[in-house]
């Protein structure tokens, strides 16, 4: 309680100092404080809120020539905020602003002729003010330039000048964001990229804009019938092998049972996660390795279950897994081209995830039985017989 007191008294000090600074200033002819205490009595810090002070000290730093006590001056007569409110008053101050090269003035003014507001509407002179202003990277003059010519109503469409004028996005401004991610997912403009589109989608979202989230939820993957089937067989197997563990590890049969059930599981996680955010993984353009870690925990419990089921028939199947992975990369060399197709590369990575995950653990498990065979009193008998399979 004392610390925030304390930080609140430094502040009003602070505050007072800059409004005393700036008084003494303004008041010795410096345009520039007049402008900055104009805004302090516009914001009400550090003096109470006056709109008719700010309006005087708005007034003294543009009859300076000062472009933002200008832009000032015109806003208060736009809102009618410490003055009658007076359109043509407002156009001549924000006339004058952006004449002087401010660029918020002149996107004010460029909407100003487009309404006609305090002047006879007219759209060609609208256009010269928000590129004016867009040329100088104002945010939003980059935005309404770039869906002027995305829309075509007023310029003739042109999707490549549209996305060049969606830079507004670089800026943070989130209309920007997910509009730019729309033209990347219809590639309009740019070339065609998922990634690309949920990039910007995820950008807009995350600074609050209802349709990037919407667009952003909508890239999911649809649940098919064959993934469901999958998911609940693998669920089921999952919660044979812990029900089947008792909730204890004491022996080797518990264990390897509470593996499996375990990997199990992270493997249902792991697709239902690329079911749901599959958008994010394309903005953080992790798919591919996602994909491969994917299959390589699917590999390891396929693995899993088919030792501790069938460990006679894991001597047989780790060789012949070497063919799958043979094949696969010999037709992902032989048809480069499909690496375009977003499918196609998602399964070579799981392919290869698989594979390798069920040949790395079932030559793990042969290796970690046999040498567990070695050590024990009937090694012999265990040998033969590779691994004692799962008793059901």
């Amino acid at each position: 309680m004392t610390w925030h007191f304390t930080k609140a008294r430094v502040t009003t000090q602070k505050l007072g100092e800059e409004v005393n600074s700036c008084r003494m200033r303004a008041e010795q002819g410096d345009a520039t404080a007049a402008y900055q205490l104009a805004g302090l009595y516009y914001q009400g810090r550090g003096v109470p809120q006056s709109y008719n002070d700010a309006v005087n000290w708005y007034r003294e730093a543009a009859e300076q020539g000062n472009a933002k006590g200008e832009y000032g001056l015109g806003y208060m007569y736009y809102w009618g905020l410490g003055v009658q409110q007076d359109y043509a008053q407002a156009f001549q101050w924000c006339w004058k602003a952006a004449d002087n090269g401010y660029a918020k003035a002149q996107y004010d003014l460029s909407f100003m002729y487009q309404k006609g507001e305090g002047v006879p509407k007219g759209v060609p002179e609208a256009l010269i003010w928000c590129r004016k202003a867009a040329d100088q990277g104002y945010a939003k003059a980059e935005y309404v330039l770039g869906l002027t010519y995305f829309d075509g109503k007023y310029l003739p469409r042109d999707y490549s000048e549209s996305v060049l004028y969606l830079k507004a996005a670089d800026q943070g401004y989130p209309e920007a964001e997910s509009n730019l991610g729309y033209m990347y997912y219809q590639g309009l403009g740019v070339r065609q990229d998922y990634a690309q589109a949920a990039y910007w989608y995820r950008k807009a979202a995350k600074h609050g804009d209802e349709y990037g989230q919407r667009a952003l939820r909508s890239m999911q993957l649809p649940f098919r019938p064959f993934s469901r089937i999958t998911l609940f067989i693998a669920l089921l197997g999952s919660s044979f092998f812990l029900f089947h563990s008792g909730g204890r590890i004491r022996n080797r049969e518990q264990q390897r049972a509470v593996l499996a059930g375990l990997l199990g599981l992270l493997s249902i996680g792991l697709d239902l996660y690329a079911h749901i955010q599959f958008g994010t993984l394309l903005a953080l353009s992790v798919v591919n390795p996602f994909y491969f870690v994917r299959g390589l925990v699917s590999g390891v419990f396929m693995a899993t279950v088919v030792y501790f089921v069938w460990p006679r028939t894991s001597k047989i199947i780790l060789p012949i897994l070497s063919i799958p992975f043979i094949v696969v990369h010999v037709y992902a060399a032989m048809h480069y081209g499909l690496r375009y197709l977003a499918v196609c590369p998602r399964a070579f990575y799981s392919a290869n995830g698989w594979l390798v995950g069920t040949a790395l653990a079932l030559a793990i498990l042969r290796w970690a039985s046999r040498e567990g065979s070695e050590k024990s009193p009937n090694g012999n008998q265990e040998m033969a017989s590779g691994a004692q399979p799962l008793r059901m």
